[in-house]
């Protein structure tokens, strides 16, 4: 039988090398603005924004190289020409120029451990892509494209709420919190929902396919408990301004936008008038995770100091943690959250205005404006740009690009009310991009000639761009293995395995040999193991006598080579200064060295009591090693000037007083001492070692009735404080109450069955006769503890 036409089998063609490049280009963006937002992984120490740098520079190269080779291989090239580009590429070209002169390149080029979002590297990613979306995605795509964008949020926010009510589906220990989500922190979460909103109203009323639809009506649920149990006040302000928005567009053009789905934004917008006034909580909702962030005046202060000293480029691009502990205000020493670091201002706008100056303020505010005056010329013209290829009707743009500017416009609003993070910039990048894409859908075409000059200087062009784009994913790689080890050398130290976690930092530092973070903690690792080589009883003295010098001399040079790397962290000098303090009496010339790190570290933190602390610990230190009462004199003067400058600086610095206390010990001045640690305990009454401490200088007073009264706190403060139980039961002998002496030694003998001390004192005791009866010269030395643990802080990740 004869085959009829339409019985004919239909054979798809083999796609060509264009057509895949051209899948491969926007697949790379699809799922770039899908796994982004719920994107963390657990193999770098910075789990969320390091992990999401890392996709948007590899995603987007690869879309814009299979981009350029699908111009190559066609010869012809589509562009979206537009004045409207003009401020995204001045914008970076103000962070590059900041970055070349910043306080430190390194850190505001690549991010990590500095802030990722505000990093010059994650700029290019959030630029390329831009370019990207208008240059190769048909206004018909950007629906799909948001939708993706809407489907990866929902799942983002579905998985937040359930963190935060305790219900952790992920086996993985850092994920087992109440305050872990993939976006950041629940304030952060909130106000990207509250970004989103607009979008998923306005893309709920135009959608017609009910799989797609059904989405965004859970996703406005979700948003609606989101918001509600978060109870964010600038979630409110972000979601009453989007709603708002909607409500305005919408009644102006009554013909376009169904005005029965206004009662959406209407309720989020009472909902958020109702919250953001009244200030209530929902009865039996989860208890939100603590969040600290610096008050809008801190802020503009430190902001406004560092713009003293670079007007123009600021101190470059995520450096605000420099500018903090620069410029922070001495009253900040009088709160209990003195010691804390903030690597944002209170706002991205106020983070911009010190780290990229005003520059970088105009440039951004240029962008704004430029997307402002188009996004309201669009929404309230009275025609629009068809696209040859589309011939839907332009309602529906109309009011996919009306979500698009109301979400573009609650993105800003909220840049200047809180920080961001790289998923919040992200969004709002794509919502730029997407906009332009409708707003301006035609684009020219440019055919290259194989012999024409304008070929040759695109395919030179293309060459360069293909170049350093690898070198850039080559690098990426190389900071990525970095910080696996990284984490890799943190765990190991956690095993007490020490060497290993010196093999996996030198490792990283042969690969990012400019990390100061790298630096600094192998040094402190040095340090640890210098300690554990001594203890060994399976090595020769020689043998430990080697090693011991080998890591001492890693010590000193890691410490050395975290301050070459960057000279303006502060954390990189207090850490030079630990390891020259911890090499006191064993390396000469030590102290000096401790002491000037120590000087170096205040005049980055000039209002930080710990740094003159710890100098004048590392000048007690020479002073107990010295034998020349002359020389040591002068030393203890020299320490307790230290002490005294702290306590200036901050007048209820427990360890200053505390230091202050020894170093009159040291001088023999006990009255002093005593008075000295009475300050320290007004200061820190739980503190048991204070307690301690404080019991034996009454003791060595012979002001047995005090003495015991600081033996009693410690021992309430810690039972089985062996030493403290100790010296009270010499008391209550003294005071001639026998009987709970003997009840304590026997507890002491309890808790110490192997000490021959305690057991002839109980064994005394019992036989009625004094307790040091035969044990002359056998009270336990007093044992010089900090009343608090002054940890080195260190930076971390966004």
């Amino acid at each position: 039988m004869r085959e009829k036409p339409y019985m004919k089998k239909i054979i798809p063609s083999p796609l060509s090398l264009v057509d895949i490049c051209d899948r491969v280009s926007k697949t790379s963006i699809y799922l770039l603005v899908f796994l982004l937002p719920i994107l963390f992984l657990p193999w770098t120490a910075n789990v969320l924004d390091f992990n999401k740098q890392a996709l948007l520079i590899v995603l987007v190269l690869i879309s814009m190289f299979a981009w350029m080779l699908k111009v190559l291989v066609s010869g012809k090239a589509s562009f979206n020409f537009s004045m409207v580009h003009i401020p995204v590429v001045v914008l970076f070209i103000i962070y590059a120029v900041s970055s070349i002169f910043s306080v430190s390149s390194h850190g505001s080029f690549w991010g990590w451990p500095s802030i990722s979002s505000e990093s010059l590297i994650s700029l290019l990613g959030f630029v390329l892509l831009y370019f990207l979306i208008i240059n190769i995605f048909k206004r018909k795509e950007i629906f799909y494209l948001i939708v993706s964008l809407i489907a990866s949020s929902f799942i983002a926010i579905v998985y937040g709420l359930l963190q935060l009510f305790g219900i952790h589906i992920l086996p993985i220990d850092f994920t087992k919190s109440t305050s872990f989500n993939t976006i950041g922190g629940l304030n952060s979460l909130a106000i990207f929902g509250a970004i989103i909103l607009p979008l998923v109203i306005t893309f709920l009323t135009i959608s017609k396919d009910k799989k797609v639809k059904v989405l965004f009506v859970f996703s406005i649920i979700a948003l609606a408990i989101l918001l509600l149990v978060a109870n964010f006040n600038i979630a409110w302000w972000v979601a009453m301004a989007g709603s708002a928005l909607i409500i305005i567009f919408g009644t102006q053009k009554r013909k376009v936008f169904d005005g029965r789905w206004l009662i959406l934004p209407m309720f989020f917008l009472a909902i958020a008038l109702l919250f953001s006034f009244f200030r209530f909580q929902i009865p039996g909702s989860p208890d939100r995770p603590t969040e600290l962030f610096l008050t809008q005046s801190s802020s503009l202060d430190i902001s406004w100091q560092a713009l003293q000293e670079s007007p123009v480029i600021g101190s470059g691009p995520g450096t605000f943690e420099y500018n903090f502990s620069r410029f922070k205000d001495p009253n900040f020493n009088k709160s209990s959250l003195w010691n804390l670091k903030f690597d944002w201002a209170s706002s991205k706008f106020l983070t911009v205005l010190g780290t990229v100056g005003i520059l970088g303020v105009l440039g951004f505010l240029a962008l704004i404006a430029v997307f402002i005056f188009y996004g309201i010329k669009y929404l309230l013209g009275k025609s629009y740009k068809k696209d040859d290829e589309d011939d839907e009707d332009n309602d529906f743009y109309w009011v996919l690009g009306m979500g698009l500017f109301v979400s573009f416009l609650a993105a800003t609003v909220s840049f200047f009310l809180y920080k961001s993070n790289i998923s919040i910039d992200f969004v709002y990048f794509i919502l730029m991009a997407c906009f332009v894409a409708l707003l301006y859908p035609i684009k020219k075409e440019i055919v290259l000639k194989p012999s024409s000059l304008v070929t040759l200087g695109v395919t030179f062009g293309f060459t360069l761009i293909f170049i350093f784009g690898f070198g850039i994913l080559i690098l990426e790689g190389q900071r990525y293995i970095s910080a696996t080890n990284y984490l890799s050398s943190i765990r190991a130290l956690q095993a007490e395995r020490g060497l290993d976690a010196i093999a996996k930092l030198e490792t990283a530092i042969r690969i990012s040999p400019k990390e100061d973070l790298y630096w600094r903690e192998i040094s402190q690792v040095y340090l640890s193991v210098i300690n554990q080589t001594r203890a060994r009883q399976d090595l020769s003295a020689d043998e430990i006598n080697r090693q011991v010098q080998e890591y001492i001399n890693g010590a000193v040079n890691a410490a050395k080579a975290s301050t070459e790397v960057n000279p303006r962290n502060v954390v990189n000098w207090s850490v030079r200064g630990n390891v020259y303090q911890n090499l006191i009496g064993i390396v000469g010339g030590t102290k000096d060295w401790s002491v000037s790190a120590y000087e170096e570290a205040l005049k980055l933190e000039p209002i930080n009591p710990f740094f003159p602390t710890q100098a004048g610990i590392s000048i007690m230190i020479e002073a107990r090693n010295t034998e020349d009462e002359a020389a040591r004199s002068i030393l203890i003067g020299e320490a307790k000037a230290m002490f005294d400058r702290a306590i200036e600086l901050k007048s209820d610095y427990a360890a200053a007083h505390f230091q202050l206390a020894l170093a009159y010990q040291t001088e023999g001045d006990q009255s002093q001492m005593a008075a000295s640690l009475e300050k320290t305990k007004a200061i820190a009454p739980f503190d048991v070692g204070l307690a301690f401490q404080l019991g034996v200088v009454y003791y060595q007073l012979d002001d047995f009735a005090k003495a015991q009264s600081e033996f009693e706190r410690a021992v309430l403060l810690n039972p089985n404080y062996a030493n403290a139980l100790y010296f009270l039961g010499l008391i209550y002998d003294n005071t001639g109450n026998s009987d709970r002496a003997i009840a304590i030694f026997e507890r002491l003998t309890a808790l110490n069955p192997e000490n021959g001390v305690a057991i002839q004192v109980l064994k005394n005791l019992k036989g009625g006769e004094k307790a040091l009866f035969g044990l002359d010269g056998q009270e336990p030395e007093v044992i010089e503890e900090l009343p608090i643990d002054e940890d080195i802080e260190e930076e971390t990740g966004e």
